[in-house]
């Protein structure tokens, strides 16, 4: 690789986020980068934005634990993954108002709970315009 060159697909970032509403600002930062860099339009990166800020903020209210956030761009294609151990005896979920925000906002998105774990996925495309 050349010196200062900086890939701009098929990049990855990984975050550890405590699990306090403070933090999403960075998620949020890296979320429109991560979109940016997978070449989707203002409007695309603004939504994947928000999908995502929706989801972490799902995720912090079920755990008392870090949340690992990752990124990851691709030509026209952006995808971000969230991880972290749920609270014991809590029941973890999206809330109605906020699903219907992700599933607008968004291409594809999971929010589940895998073992003792909860997670999500949610995905975002280019949009091509025919001309």
């Amino acid at each position: 690789m050349l010196a200062g060159h900086v890939p701009s697909f098929g990049d990855e970032l990984h975050v550890l986020v405590p699990p306090y509403s403070t933090y999403l600002r960075t998620v949020r930062l890296l979320a429109a980068d991560a979109a940016v860099r997978g070449g989707l339009d203002c409007e695309e990166a603004e939504d994947f934005r928000l999908a995502v800020d929706e989801l972490c903020q799902a995720a912090m209210r079920s755990t008392d634990h870090a949340l690992l956030v990752s990124m990851e761009s691709s030509p026209g294609r952006v995808v971000a993954r969230g991880t972290a151990r749920a609270r014991d005896g809590y029941m973890m979920e999206l809330s109605d108002l906020s699903a219907t925000i992700v599933d607008a906002l968004s291409d594809h998105y999971e929010f589940e709970l895998k073992g003792s774990d909860l997670t999500f996925v949610v995905q975002r495309w280019r949009a091509f315009v025919m001309q």
